[in-house]
């Protein structure tokens, strides 16, 4: 590798290892993802007094990702126990602020605003949508925050919550597997379409694929 290529990993490496890994691993937690993603992009503007050049990408690439800092999807943030129960306050408060319409599927946020951005900033009146949208009852906002750990209406809504799906890491493994099984018996592009109608009409001819079945 020429030097410019070695200083070029050594820069990916060590952002990866200061930033990205943490947000990398926290990011299956459905709760967590609003707040995980505004401190990330918080943690990539402080780094830009490490390496100005890499935060620029880094940014630039997340900044179109922001999905759980929309208007409605925000609301994962009323189940993080890493949030303070002022800032759920301040969340709360927010529901009463006009929201859009339509609101976008992801926020939009100005490079320049991130450092003074807090959560309760991407939360309006449409943030109750996600309840709506996703039916989970959400009375316990009627009630103070402190409260919320023994509510039982809270704790239910927490489960529910928790239990969804914030990535699309299965689905991208299982194109992955499908495209390396793909590769493996044959590079022709006949052989493969017989071979999958080979396994259509297998599917077909027997729907019920027991080895029981298939020992008649």
């Amino acid at each position: 590798m020429t030097k410019k290529e070695e200083r070029g990993i050594a820069d990916i490496c060590l952002f990866t290892v200061m930033l990205y890994v943490k947000a990398w691993f926290q990011a299956l937690h459905g709760p967590s993802a609003p707040h995980t993603d505004l401190q990330l992009l918080k943690d990539i503007c402080r780094y830009k007094e490490n390496n100005a050049a890499v935060a620029e990408v880094a940014l630039k690439k997340l900044l179109g990702h922001l999905w759980y800092l929309s208007e409605e999807l925000v609301a994962f943030a009323f189940f993080d126990d890493s949030v303070s129960d002022e800032t759920k306050h301040q969340m709360v408060a927010a529901l009463h602020k006009a929201g859009t319409e339509h609101p976008l599927k992801r926020a939009t946020l100005e490079p320049a605003l991130i450092s003074s951005k807090q959560l309760e900033d991407f939360v309006t009146e449409s943030t109750q949508r996600f309840f709506s949208i996703s039916g989970i009852p959400a009375h316990f906002l009627e009630r103070d925050v402190h409260s919320w750990p023994a509510d039982e209406d809270y704790v239910m809504a927490k489960a529910t919550v928790s239990s969804m799906r914030v990535v699309n890491d299965i689905a991208e493994r299982d194109v992955a597997l499908m495209d390396e099984y793909n590769k493996l018996h044959t590079n022709d592009e006949e052989q493969k379409q017989f071979l999958l109608s080979v396994v259509k009409e297998y599917r077909q001819r027997y729907p019920d694929r027991s080895k029981a079945i298939l020992l008649q």
